[in-house]
């Protein structure tokens, strides 16, 4: 699994993500996730459109309304 929850006291609870779910790098402790996914991975890699473009339909309305 690539999250690990750690419960403390008073049920405060921690996430850490432990490896990438993209790539499956394995995290060391201290490692800075974000740097990781920021310069290892692209939008793309998460099903998002690509950096600067703008899909087609995204000022459609969300529920299948009337777009006035």
């Amino acid at each position: 699994m690539s999250i690990q929850t750690t419960r403390y006291s008073r049920g405060r609870r921690v996430h850490t993500l432990v490896s990438c779910p993209f790539c499956g790098h394995d995290f060391q402790p201290n490692e800075p996730r974000w740097k990781h996914l920021l310069d290892e991975h692209d939008p793309e890699d998460a099903g998002l459109t690509p950096a600067g473009e703008i899909a087609p339909g995204h000022d459609a309305p969300l529920f299948g309304g009337v777009q006035r």
